[in-house]
């Protein structure tokens, strides 16, 4: 059975690399949903909704106009139109304009003296009632009525398309709401602070426009994308692209997965039912919600995401098994190869559309069914990088997927600017790429500050944070500038990560020894991420240390820690290797 999956997924990884999304006007339904529906909560979905809708253009309505149908027919659609212009009653429009599909240069006509039915059966001379759509701005009293409503005029022929009347800000508005609500904030919020993060916001703020927002796949224990402040960075799967998940609105749960697809669209939190419920204090329930704020949650007080203008992809990579009385919280390779191929199945314009995706864990057995796919992602187009946990068994054996030499694997250190001392359990290794804040000071408690299902906030501790601040960061360098390959993205992080307060003398001693034949070799990456400088290198001063993936030190060459003799380092060396462990969160 295993197998089987095995090779579903990579034939839906083939054919998901050939389909495109085509932007052209008159293939619009292959591309963009017919009817967009705004994403809310259970609060939200009481109050009224505003929709953006194209109104067909209707023929006569006149008694000589049915006679040419059937008695029967002709009263269902008498009784059709009577129906409709209740309707346009209740909702009470507001004319925006007119759209002429076969000649946009003949749109935006004058609002014409009547609305309602009559002014859909009115078309500007030269045109014809086919072409013809007349935009306007309909409120609804609720969710449920938007739906209702736009799904039966969609059905009845009335509409082109509906979507709904976002609000934007004026650009440089959100970052500075981010740098007000900050700037004063380095207490709470050290960790910021360390990896440049409002000078970056401000960098961005100079930008004319995000033209392109990055999607970033969040593989993790599902996340619940009604929580107030994730939901607005949710992508929301309408277009119908990926057609091998069921239902998959705001994602895929592929530890579902069957042979006719990867799985369906059940990706609230492992261990809840729906979304907006609590997990209590059960951290893995937690998790992918935390995991998601990180990377972009938006109008939080008291934290914020590192690219608050990308959007989450959820892939739901963790199931329940139940033995006894006990419940475990697992991820099986199957699950992730089926989650790598569901992300495979999003382009746009021949290029992929995820582009980088989050992994916060891992196991000590290298998968190469993984790999493969892992690497696939990354060589098609510009690419999709994914960027993983180094794990919390403070050893120096890999684990993977971070392992893998086409993945950023991410340690963790303490929030500080002048000691980012390694956290107690981060793993570390010749291996590990770049360091990020995981522990340290947070309001309630060590770690990092975000979001949790239900509505809440919490602070936790783990690679399993440091990991989407660099993934966030990520994301914000395609925020800038899409065009980046996956592997110019890792160049640029790598390569501007800060090496000196990472490897000073009073910090981290013992995880940049210097080996013979080798020199100083850095255990826990090339330094510390640093959002500002990745965004403008000319700002970095420091030489990049280039990390080296070397499963172990050579014997005889050096050791690890000041003053250590080299039988010494070698028992060292060799106790991390005497402890094997299943997958863990990181």
């Amino acid at each position: 059975m295993r197998k089987l999956i095995v090779w579903i997924g990579l034939a839906c990884l083939v054919w998901g690399c050939g389909r495109q999304e085509d932007s052209q006007l008159d293939q619009a339904a292959t591309q963009e949903p017919l009817l967009r529906f705004a994403t809310v909560d259970g609060e939200t979905s009481q109050k009224p909704q505003s929709y953006l809708v194209a109104f067909r253009r209707l023929l006569d309505n006149t008694q000589d106009h049915y006679t040419a149908f059937p008695a029967r027919l002709r009263t269902h659609m008498q009784a059709m139109m009577r129906s409709f212009s209740r309707d346009l009653g209740t909702v009470q429009p507001r004319y925006l304009g007119s759209l002429n599909l076969s000649d946009l240069s003949q749109s935006f006509t004058p609002p014409p003296a009547t609305l309602g039915p009559a002014l859909l059966r009115q078309s500007p001379q030269g045109s014809t009632a086919e072409s013809m759509a007349s935009l306007m701005e309909v409120t609804f009293a609720s969710d449920e009525e938007a739906r209702a409503t736009l799904k039966k005029w969609l059905d009845e022929g009335r509409i082109y398309y509906a979507e709904p009347n976002d609000r934007s800000e004026m650009k440089g508005a959100l970052e500075d709401s981010i740098i007000d609500r900050f700037k004063d904030k380095q207490q709470m919020t050290p960790w910021l602070e360390q990896i440049a993060f409002l000078p970056a916001i401000q960098q961005m703020g100079q930008l004319s426009s995000i033209e392109d927002p990055p999607v970033i796949a969040v593989m993790d224990s599902g996340v619940d994308v009604f929580h107030p402040n994730v939901r607005p960075a949710i992508y929301v799967n309408e277009t119908g692209q990926n057609k091998l998940c069921k239902d998959d609105i705001y994602g895929c749960n592929t530890t579902v997965a069957k042979k006719e697809n990867l799985g369906d669209g059940n990706v609230y939190p492992a261990g809840t039912s729906d979304f907006n419920q609590s997990c209590g204090q059960e951290g893995q329930c937690q998790h992918g919600t935390h995991v998601a704020g990180i990377i972009a949650a938006r109008d939080a007080d008291d934290y914020v995401g590192m690219c608050p203008y990308c959007q989450i992809l959820v892939v739901k990579v963790v199931d329940l098994e139940q033995n006894g009385t006990d419940t475990a919280f697992v991820i099986k390779d199957a699950s992730i190869i089926a989650g790598l191929a569901y992300v495979s199945g999003f382009k746009k314009k021949g290029e992929p559309l995820v582009r980088v995706i989050n992994a916060s864990f891992g196991k000590f057995e290298r998968s190469r069914s993984v790999e493969l796919f892992i690497k696939s992602l990354k060589s098609f187009g510009r690419g999709t990088l994914m960027v993983a946990a180094a794990g919390n068994e403070d050893t120096m054996r890999r684990q993977y997927p971070a392992g893998f030499d086409s993945v950023i694997a991410v340690s963790n250190v303490y929030s500080s600017v002048t000691a980012p001392k390694k956290s107690e359990s981060s793993n570390y290794g010749t291996w590990v790429d770049i360091a990020a804040p995981g522990d340290g000071q947070c309001p309630d408690g060590p770690g990092i500050l975000s979001s949790v299902p239900g509505g809440y906030a919490s602070c936790k501790v783990g690679t399993s944070m440091s990991a989407p601040i660099v993934s966030g960061i990520a994301g914000l360098l395609l925020s800038k500038d899409p065009t980046l390959t996956a592997d110019q993205v890792e160049r640029r992080l790598l390569d501007t990560a800060e090496p000196d307060k990472l490897y000073s003398d009073s910090v981290n001693n013992g995880y940049r020894p210097n080996i013979k034949g080798m020199g100083l070799v850095p255990m826990l990456g090339s330094g510390v991420v640093n959002a500002n400088l990745a965004l403008d290198p000319t700002l970095d001063q420091s030489p990049p240390v280039t990390t080296q993936r070397n499963d172990l030190v050579r014997a005889g060459c050096g050791v690890v820690g000041a003053g250590a003799s080299s039988a010494w380092s070698w028992f060292w060396l060799a106790l991390p290797l005497l402890f094997v462990s299943r997958r863990r969160w990181r």
